[in-house]
């Protein structure tokens, strides 16, 4: 079942009850495969976050199955294992195709990395979100273009958009997708810190 708002953590307890104070929920203590410590399930499905260009996007594609990882590229060239200088990865030219072939079973399927900082907790670092969603992987080069005509920093929103439709033989289905909205430029810069959501 997909979560109806942003889920964060960090290895911070002094910082997960900050993110708590500031988009509701209660810090918990999360397993130790995530690494982090803590999880905050916020009631917020939209931050107040700022990116700084194209360096804040990266997208990678992914192949795994039965807990191994595959094949990883990021488009054009292979990345995982690394293959001979020039060699293309064999994936289809457009996201269309890629999409096509992860369907079938042929093919990777995004990994979308953003790095951003929360505007209302400047201060507590990068996050990092990482998302599989296709329709976030295709909006990236239109994400970067509004990022590059903002300014550095850019202020924008991260929302946890829902998605709610009917096929054709009548199924209700819904969903929820990250999306980043791009509002303008913002003013000033923090230092660096490593955090994930």
């Amino acid at each position: 079942m997909a979560l109806s708002a942003w889920r964060i953590t960090t290895g911070d307890r002094v910082l997960a009850d900050a993110l708590a104070g500031l988009y509701g929920g209660a810090p918990e203590a999360s397993g130790p495969a995530d690494g982090f410590g803590y999880e905050v399930m916020t009631r917020r499905d939209a931050v107040s976050i700022s990116m700084h260009g194209a360096q804040s996007l990266a997208l990678r594609m992914v192949l795994k199955g039965a807990g191994e990882t595959f094949h990883v590229c990021d488009g054009v060239k292979p990345l995982e294992p690394l293959g001979p200088d020039g060699e293309p990865c064999g994936c289809g030219p457009t996201l269309a195709e890629r999409k096509a072939a992860a369907r079938a079973g042929r093919g990777p399927r995004p990994e979308v990395h953003l790095r951003f900082r929360l505007s209302d907790l400047p201060e507590a670092g990068t996050f990092q979100l990482v998302s599989t969603s296709w329709e976030l992987a295709e909006s990236l080069p239109s994400l970067e273009h509004a990022l590059n005509e903002a300014g550095d920093p850019a202020l924008c929103v991260l929302r946890y958009e829902l998605v709610e439709f009917a096929t054709r033989s009548g199924v209700e289905v819904s969903y929820r997708k990250p999306v980043v909205e791009v509002a303008g430029r913002l003013a000033g810069e923090q230092e660096d810190v490593s955090l994930a959501v």
